[in-house]
């Protein structure tokens, strides 16, 4: 995936699984800010997904990011038993302001529809399921910039919940490692050589340092630390504590 306005280093994510997970999510009728109620894989996509998965046989450990696999990690975990799961962590309020801060999110009615769609996991409180409801909902978060923004962290915060809860239920201790993203800025190769142990990958320490120097606390945007429902804080606290880290 290229570089964009809102991050010049790029993204990092194998398209190849990128392309995947969307049509995943699309083939129950979703999208990765609105998932769908259940993942639904046609054979088409299975056997493009193992025909890709292939590509790396005999090149173990390897693996991929992509945010998108937090929700459609049943499925990956139906091709690749063994499959381990790195967890990045990072406060719920600051993910979401930092999504209303990219152009990742569509504009207007391609972002409102899905999110109030009647079997959206998203629930908004103000939001109306009926049509009209939502034909005006989506009238006013596209006129207006700062309720647009708005909607997209109220959602955002549920994205995070969905996601996070679902990672918990998919995984256990065993086969997941959580690594907060203020580890990461504070302690890059501590937090760095605990990944690698984790995963089983033996790195040079010319590639480390190259990693690490890679690290940029500038490149920190969001630094919103808003109050969380009890539910959501409690979940972020367990996932710390897991990082290793205060809430």
């Amino acid at each position: 995936m290229p570089p964009a306005g809102d991050n010049r280093d790029g993204y990092w994510e194998n398209l190849q699984f990128v392309r995947l997970n969307e049509r995943l999510l699309a083939s129950g009728g979703g999208t990765w800010f609105a998932p769908p109620p259940a993942i639904r894989p046609t054979p088409a996509i299975t056997a493009d997904a193992a025909a890709v998965v292939a590509q790396f046989a005999g090149r173990e450990p390897w693996g991929w990011k992509d945010p998108r696999n937090a929700v459609t990690l049943p499925f990956w975990k139906s091709l690749l038993p063994s499959l381990k799961v790195v967890v990045c962590l990072r406060h719920p309020a600051e993910a979401a302001a930092s999504l209303a801060a990219s152009a990742l999110v569509p504009r207007g009615w391609r972002f409102y529809w899905p999110v109030t769609r009647h079997d959206s996991p998203i629930v908004l409180p103000h939001g109306a399921r009926r049509s009209l409801g939502r034909v005006w909902g989506a009238a006013r978060a596209t006129a207006s910039g700062s309720r647009r923004r708005a909607l997209i962290e109220e959602v955002g915060l549920q994205v995070w919940r969905l996601y996070n809860t679902t990672l918990l239920a998919e995984t256990s201790p065993a086969t997941r490692l959580v690594t907060h993203y203020d580890a990461v800025l504070a302690r890059p190769r501590a937090e760095l050589e605990r990944i690698l142990a984790f995963t089983g990958i033996d790195a040079p320490a010319a590639v480390v340092d190259e990693a690490i120097h890679a690290v940029s606390p500038d490149l920190r945007h969001q630094r919103a630390r808003a109050s969380l429902d009890p539910e959501l804080a409690r979940l972020y606290a367990a996932l710390s504590r897991e990082a290793g880290c205060a809430p």
